[in-house]
């Protein structure tokens, strides 16, 4: 199965809303590896690895806002190599 990673930083109402934990949620169930994390600018950083399908799923699901508190606004996405991940990392 082929593997993707992908470094997305999402724009909009993405901090103090629970985004990084229904992100969480949402890697858990589309089977992804990576993290995410609040950037000091209001932006989250998330990291995304897993097959092309899933991380697509997850990219999509993340684009319409994981929770009804979050506004994603736009979604930059930059592709990375791929990494040893095991789990997904709330920071």
């Amino acid at each position: 199965m082929a593997q993707t990673a992908v470094l997305l930083t999402a724009h909009g109402r993405v901090q103090g809303v629970g985004f990084r934990y229904s992100t969480y949620q949402l890697a858990v169930r589309h089977h992804i590896y990576g993290f995410a994390r609040n950037n000091a600018d209001g932006t989250v950083t998330i990291l995304a690895q897993g097959s092309t399908g899933m991380v697509n799923a997850f990219i999509e699901a993340i684009k319409k806002s994981p929770n009804s508190w979050a506004n994603v606004t736009q979604l930059e996405q930059t592709k990375q190599a791929i990494q040893p991940l095991k789990k997904f990392d709330i920071y």
